[in-house]
């Protein structure tokens, strides 16, 4: 009954993993094959049993998935060392080892791959609730730029660019509620740099004191 019960709600077979979050869009490829790849020191651990993954679509479930993670052929013997997800699920996202999620029915809504610009806010609605996402700045070169997530009169910033700023991107990757408790839960890529992009998994139920999200897991890859 155990077996069964860890099968059918995607449980890691271990209770000591660490969280672990694979945004499976992130990859890059090359030449003909569409198979994506990434840097082994980022995700050669993302192989194996106990993902739940979700595809990022209206009507969309959390279900059990498999990693098959292979390395990938060098063209050169100096080439960076490199994996990809062998015939990958069909699933943009998927999680490991984070105890309030579970396999059934999830809510996504229709806000997702949205650029935040400065002080236009982006309006996110879950059922009765209403969110907003704000990048604050009051200064064209952004040095200042905050990204605020806002629901009545609680607020929370996200990211704070601390005085640097580099061509920077402040994107809200999906939304939706995936801890399932009628709260909003995101994805967000935001950093002051180019060329590094820190994927994190925000979760309403990992929220502290006054906060509306805490952060479950992060997986972050540069250009």
């Amino acid at each position: 009954m155990l077996l069964l019960l860890l099968a059918l709600t995607g449980a890691p077979p271990q209770t000591d993993c660490k969280p672990q979050f694979a945004p499976l869009e992130t990859g890059t490829h090359s030449g003909a094959s569409s198979l994506n790849y990434w840097r082994k020191e980022e995700a050669g651990e993302w192989g194996g049993e106990g993902w739940l993954g979700w595809t990022g679509r209206s009507g969309d479930t959390l279900r059990p998935v498999r990693l098959v993670v292979r390395d990938r052929p060098k063209d050169r013997g100096d080439d960076e060392d490199e994996v990809s997800v062998d015939s990958p699920p069909d699933v943009r996202f998927a999680v490991r080892c984070i105890p309030n999620l579970r396999a059934g029915r999830i809510r996504t809504t229709s806000i997702n791959e949205e650029s935040l610009k400065p002080n236009l806010p982006l309006k996110v609605s879950l059922g009765s609730r209403r969110y907003e996402l704000r990048l604050q700045s009051t200064r064209e070169d952004l040095y200042d730029a905050q990204v605020v997530l806002s629901y009545g009169q609680q607020t929370q910033v996200l990211y704070s660019a601390r005085g640097f700023a580099d061509e920077p991107h402040f994107d809200i990757v999906w939304t939706g509620d995936l801890d399932r408790d009628g709260k909003l839960d995101l994805i967000v890529n935001l950093e002051a740099k180019y060329s590094w992009h820190p994927y994190r998994l925000l979760l309403s139920s990992k929220a502290v004191g006054t906060e509306l999200v805490g952060q479950a897991a992060i997986f972050e890859t540069g250009d």
